[in-house]
């Protein structure tokens, strides 16, 4: 069951205003569906918009930042849980280990690390968790379209793009990954027999 999922985004808002407006709806769409979020911690961009949604419906935000980034001008000061790491590495693993799921919106060259890294760690079988694109109008078109090269190359299965869930609404988004995760457990539970 999905508790907590991780939201990589841009610390920068982007050009249009549908991206916040996707983020707070995706805050939302997390707290109506009982889903904690996990996040960088900062308050800045599009990460703090979706901090603030939550929080704003009543759920609850733990940010996982770096010593060094944990300044009063970007660190989020009215989470529920504030978690400091050493850098950048043990701040995906801890993220990566606090979630259940995976989720990435439009964001920069931070957000594509981290998508990518736990997505790689999925296909080694390092994890099992969903993971997710939130394709705000269209952000990551240019990526799928290199995704199905990579397929088409034969640098990429078919059946580990297939395990990339996509959608341009956050509830649709969240419901593909729900039912991800149950048939997982169904196939768990079978090998357990």
């Amino acid at each position: 069951m999905i508790q907590r999922v991780a939201v990589y985004c841009g610390s920068k808002k982007g050009i249009s205003e549908h991206y916040q407006s996707m983020a707070t709806e995706l805050g939302k769409v997390l707290v109506d569906s009982g889903i904690e979020l996990v996040y960088g911690g900062g308050k800045v961009g599009l990460m703090g918009v979706v901090a603030d949604a939550v929080i704003a419906h009543g759920g609850r935000v733990t940010g996982v930042i770096p010593h060094g980034l944990c300044v009063d001008e970007l660190v989020h000061q009215n989470l529920t849980e504030l978690v400091t790491v050493v850098g950048m590495h043990e701040r995906k693993a801890k993220m990566i280990d606090l979630a259940d799921a995976f989720i990435a919106m439009p964001g920069g060259i931070g957000t594509m690390d981290e998508l990518f890294e736990v997505w790689t760690w999925y296909q080694l079988g390092i994890h099992s968790k969903p993971v997710g694109i939130l394709n705000v109008e269209g952000y990551f078109d240019g990526l799928i379209e290199y995704l199905h090269q990579m397929v088409t190359q034969e640098f990429l299965s078919q059946r580990h793009l297939d395990s990339l869930h996509i959608s341009h609404s956050p509830f649709d988004l969240i419901s593909q990954m729900q039912v991800s995760e149950r048939e997982l457990e169904a196939i768990w539970v079978a090998d357990e027999k």
